[in-house]
Order: structure tokens, then sequence, then C-alpha cells
């Protein structure tokens, strides 16, 4: 009996033990980052969500419910929260993204993630949307391969600096094996650059560059006649192009490792070069900053473009280009340099609006500061100093950087009306995507013959062929850009009136998704698809994300289906193998270029999403083992889809054994990005400016 008695006892103290672990303390006040993004706070310094994410704990916001207690510590509030290892153990003193593989626990212990509960009511474990993200970046993260480079990496106890902190990061160069090259080879890169490297950021004059290489190894001036900026450009230009080499059959191919280890030395004195300059600012101070912020986004470091443009867009103002009389043109009537000044401020037009799209930054440049001329349709070597005015010329290699200026300026159109902090009705925004669609439609009528597909690009010379590639993939950014908007909700479901302009819409924006991975595929056949082409990395991330998205958005019942599919010239599994295709070509492309490699890893967690929704819906159809196999199955897909092909003969691919760089994925800014979707309700539009800058946010 007193057995029994003692057994009942044991059972009551234990559910009573539970019981008071269920209940949950009332908090009063909730520190500075739980209140910003309105979670659930334990009250205690440190909190138990800042002690996962390994953030700042702080009660620093004012508090009106009373008198302001200090909150208790951690080690006081015995909430199941908290851990129970203590802060000054070498557990946390030791950042996770510095464990060794000898610190992690032990193969015997469980790793699978127990379930929380970060927003009130709403599962977040192992199986749920909300952390979808994290286990693809886990997987990409713990994959170990073998590198391929033989560069040493950077030390890691080096800090970088304020302006490239989230960089990637390049092995230092020594400056001892710099020399320039000789003049055949000089005369060739120059050639390489015009030809090829530079197909709508057009900003210098080929045959000045020419001259500047001619002035250069002149055998009379044994001293450099080139003054330092524009020793730098020229460097630049080098930099540029040796990124790229020439294989045995004439093709252009992706740079070595050598080629690489060249093009970083080139970089590294012209920027020594513009260190030496002095006195007042000259176009060749823009010009060769123009030409780094390129380079520095070539190498995926764009955190240092974005600073390095700021600069080049303050001299550029003091210089006076962004009005139509510069301070320059009352001193010399150089048509070759009014041209230039022209060229310069509308590519760097160009290039702050995407670098605004892609870092998620205000744009430096408004067009209420704005009346310069657009540059003259003219070629280069029709271009004259000292004559008249020049008048434009068919078929001109300068359409295309005029064309680009044009798209970009609907481009901020669209982020200023539709991405506005302050959100317009649903009316209103129906109406502001049929505007800017009729924007994009007239400015795709104005394409001349040789920029519009309308000629067979193999038959056109390689600058034309390469003008057309990035205008088309303009065309298709542009239009996801305006019309992505219908993919987050059904805005017919209250407008009955707008059914027919949504459905045309949203197959548009679909459409764009399509010919944006089926161009970017054809490179692939082409073995055109280099790392050193952010801008179709990024948009390509741009395509396959609204593709994903597209297809968890109608699984789920929250918008329809593209009202004719025949219209697409496809079927849904084509466009998803078309996709997966696609992701695979880009991880092999951004390998090198961390954080640009965090593109995958965000598309991974999109694509494990949907097969998650696809198998969702089947659940009730399938026995458990076929549900098991079902599941192994898609783990096996991801495994695969971690290992980066290189492309085959067509848009197969065999597999390659790559080093994928390991760094740290910013996942409670991903948490809050992807929170919508767990709690099942309708993403705002900030969604997508959200999504273009994750993997460029600095950690």
């Amino acid at each position: 009996m007193d057995e029994t008695n003692s057994v009942i006892a044991t059972t009551s103290s234990i559910s009573t033990t539970r019981r008071q672990r269920k209940r949950r303390s009332k908090v009063t006040r909730a520190c500075d980052a739980c209140k910003l993004k309105k979670k659930a706070c334990t009250g205690n310094v440190p909190c138990a969500p800042c002690l996962r994410f390994n953030t700042a704990c702080t009660y620093n916001s004012s508090y009106s419910r009373g008198a302001a207690l200090p909150p208790p510590s951690s080690h006081q509030n015995h909430s199941p929260y908290v851990p129970t290892t203590p802060l000054d153990s070498p557990v946390h003193q030791t950042p996770l993204s510095i464990l060794r593989p000898s610190d992690s626990p032990s193969p015997q212990v469980s790793q699978e993630p127990n379930p929380v509960t970060d927003v009130v009511g709403q599962y977040c474990g192992p199986a749920s949307t909300h952390s979808f993200l994290g286990r693809a970046v886990q997987k990409f993260s713990n994959t170990s391969r073998h590198s391929i480079t033989t560069q040493p990496d950077v030390d890691a106890s080096t800090s970088p600096s304020i302006f490239s902190h989230g960089d990637r990061r390049v092995p230092a160069v020594d400056q001892s094996l710099f020399h320039w090259p000789d003049i055949m080879i000089a005369r060739d890169l120059v050639r390489r650059y015009f030809e090829f490297a530079s197909p709508t950021y057009r900003i210098l004059h080929q045959a000045t560059v020419d001259s500047w290489v001619d002035a250069f190894y002149s055998q009379e001036s044994p001293s450099c006649p080139l003054p330092a900026a524009t020793q730098s450009a020229l460097l630049m230009v080098f930099a540029t192009a040796v990124m790229f080499r020439v294989d045995s059959n004439g093709r252009l191919r992706d740079a070595d490792e050598e080629g690489w280890r060249h093009s970083e030395i080139y970089f590294t004195m012209a920027e020594q070069r513009l260190s030496y300059e002095a006195g007042a600012p000259t176009l060749r101070s823009v010009q060769s900053r123009f030409l780094m912020v390129l380079y520095f986004l070539c190498s995926s470091r764009a955190n240092r473009a974005w600073f390095t443009f700021g600069t080049m867009v303050q001299l550029m103002m003091c210089l006076g280009l962004h009005r139509k009389q510069s301070v320059s043109e009352w001193a010399t009537p150089d048509h070759i340099v009014l041209e230039c000044q022209k060229r310069i401020f509308w590519c760097a037009y160009t290039l702050d609006k995407y670098l605004s799209l892609i870092l998620g930054r205000p744009r430096l440049l408004q067009d209420e500061d704005v009346d310069q001329e657009l540059p003259t349709a003219v070629n280069d070597d029709d271009l004259k100093a000292m004559e008249s005015r020049p008048q434009p010329t068919k078929d001109c290699v300068m359409n295309a950087p005029i064309l680009h200026s044009l798209l970009s300026r609907i481009l901020a159109r669209a982020a200023k009306e539709q991405y506005a902090l302050h959100s317009m009705g649903d009316a209103q925004q129906i109406e502001a995507i049929r505007s800017l669609s009729e924007d994009i439609t007239e400015w795709k009528n104005r394409l001349p013959p040789i920029l519009s597909g309308a000629i067979q690009p193999s038959s056109l010379i390689p600058i034309f062929r390469r003008q057309l590639t990035v205008l088309q993939l303009a065309l298709f950014h542009a239009t996801m850009f305006v019309t992505r908007p219908l993919l987050l909700r059904n805005y017919a479901k209250d407008l009955p009136e707008c059914e027919g302009l949504y459905q045309h819409y949203l197959t548009a924006c679909v459409m764009a998704a399509r010919n944006t991975v089926q161009l970017i595929l054809s490179f692939v056949k082409d073995d055109q698809l280099f790392p050193s082409f952010w801008y179709s990395q990024y948009i390509a991330f741009n395509a396959l994300s609204a593709i994903y998205i597209y297809f968890i958005q109608v699984k789920r019942g929250r918008i329809p289906a593209c009202s004719s599919w025949s219209s697409l010239d496809l079927d849904k599994g084509t466009l998803y193998e078309l996709a997966e295709t696609t992701q695979q070509h880009l991880a092999q492309a951004t390998v090198r270029n961390a954080p640009s490699w965090r593109y995958s890893a965000i598309l991974e967690g999109l694509r494990c999403e949907v097969n998650r929704v696809l198998d969702s819906e089947s659940d009730d159809h399938q026995p458990s083992s076929s549900r098991a196999q079902s599941t192994r199955n898609n783990e096996t897909m991801a495994e695969e889809m971690l290992s980066p092909h290189i492309p085959g003969p067509e848009y197969g691919a065999q597999k390659m054994d790559i080093a994928l760089p390991e760094f740290n994925f910013p996942d409670t800014r991903a948490e809050s990005l992807f929170e919508s979707f767990a709690l099942d309700n309708d993403p705002s539009l900030n969604f997508w400016p959200q999504l273009d800058c994750l993997p460029f946010i600095p950690i």
C-alpha cells in the first residue's frame, strides 16, 4: 500500500511539474529586438530568441506600463527557453560559425531540432515552412569537397573593412609580381575589352584608350606621360579583359586561376595609382572608379562596389555631369569629351537602378535632379574631337547602352510606384502594372532589328551578340519586376472586373521567367555562363524564385494557375525541370563567388518547399511506405542539387567534385521574410525587395 501511494505521489509530482513548465509566465516587457520583430520574448537578459540568434539583448525602448523594472537575468529565469549551459562556458564563447568538425556533437546524439514556437500558435519545427530555408543552408554549409582553387584562403583572424564587410574575401596578391604587359598583349586586351567585356556600360572611347597605350609604350617617353587616374583606368581595362581568355578555337572562355590572379594584380595596382591622384577631380577620376565598381560586382564584392559607386557619384556631381551644361563643357569644345561625359553619366544612372534593386538600398540618382542629354548613337570611329556635333548612325554599338538606360527609367518608376513605403490599393496596383507593362512594350517596339532578335544571333559580330543577350535579359527582368506582385495574391478575387487583366499579366510574368531560364541554358550550351556575369546571375535568381513561388502559391490555392498553359509552349513539369537544371548551373557559376553563391542556398530552400507542398497534397492518397520512399527521394534529390554540375553537350550535366564556400546565413531575416508563408497570410509587396537583397545582406 505504501509503495502504491509512493508511485501515485511521484506521478502527481511529475504531472504538477509538467503543468508548471507548460504554463507560460506573463512577460510585461519585451526586449528591443523582440519588440521590433513582434515576437514572443522571455523577458530576461539575454532572452531566449536573442540567445538563439546571437544578437544583442537590450531594453532601451520607452516603457509606459508603470515603473520600468530591470529585467531579470537569464540565470534567474528557469523558463524552458533558456539553455542550461552557463553563459560563461566555452559553448557560448565559441561562435557556431568557427566550430571545427571535431567540436561538433557526438554522432550518437540526435541532431533533430526541437519544435519551437517563435510565432504564437504556429508550429516551427523541422517540417514547417518557417525553417525550410535554414535546412537548405545547413546542408550546403556541411558539404565538404576539394577546393577548385589552389590559392590559400584569407586569414580568418583578419577582420574586413566596414566597406567590404559581407563581401567575398580575396587572397592578397604580391605586388612585386606586377609588370606592365607587352604592347601587343596590351592592345589585344583593349580590343577584347571593347569587343566583349563592355556590352552596355560603354563609358570609354576606344581610339582614346588606344592613344593611352601608344603614349605609355612610346620609346620617346621613358617616364610615364599619363596622369595617375588615366593609368588607373587603363589598368582596369586590363583587369576586366583578363577575366576572359581565348581558347585554341578562338572562342572566349572563363579565365583560369592564373588569369583571375593577374586580374586582381591589375586591379590592385590601379587602386594604388588612384591613391596618388591629387588636385581637382577629372573625367578620368570618374571613369576609373566606375570600372572598379563593375570589377567589384564581377568578383562578388557588392558592398565595396556600393561604397565606391557612392564616391564616384559625388565626383560626378562635383563635375556637373548630371546637368545638360556641365562644368567642363565651358572649358573645351572637344566632342569626344562631351560624349564621354554623357556616356559615363547614363551608364552610372543605369547601374544605380540595378544596384538599388540588388542591395535593397535607395537610389543615389534621382530623375528630378537630372537634365543631362542621352549620348549620341555614334560609333567611336565616327566620333571626332573637333568636328561638328556628331550625327546618329545606323546599327551603332551605342544603341544598346542608350536603350538600357531608357529601360532602367521604367524600372525606377516601377520601384517607386509599386514598392513604395505607402502601399497602394488593389485597383491602383493593377493599373500600375498595366501602365508599366505598356511602357515596356513601347520600349521593346523601339528596338532596332539587330537588337530585337529578328536576326539570328549566330550571324552577329560578338559585340552585337553580347548586347542582344544583355537587352533580352533586361527585358525579361523588367517584365518580371513589374508583374511579380501578382504572384503573391489574387488581386482579381475582390475585383472580378480585373480577372482578364490579372490572368494576362500573371501569364506574362511566368513566360518572362520561362524565357529567362531558357536563355540561361543557351549560355550553358555555348559554354558562355561565366562566373563574372553578375547581371545574368541576378536575373536568373529572379526568374527561378518567381517560378518556385508560382508553384507554391498555386498549390496552396492562393493564386489561380495560368489560364492557358498552351500559351507558354510547355507544360508545368517541363517548366519545373528547366528551373531545376538552371539552378544547378547557377550553383556552378557562382561557386567561387560568395556571397552571390547564396543564390543557390535560397533557391534550394524554395525548391525543397515546392517538393514539400507537392508531397503534402499526395499524402492522403499514398500508403506510409510510399510516403517514406518519396521523402527519401526528395532528400536524395536535395543532396544531388547541392553538388554543382558542369554543362554537358546539351542541357544535361555531369557531377563535379567542388568545395562550396561556408558562410553564416542571416537566419533571422530569412525567417522573418518567409513568416507570411508559414502563417498562410498574403505576403506584402515588401517581400520581393527583401528577397532580392537577401544574398547580399552583410553578416
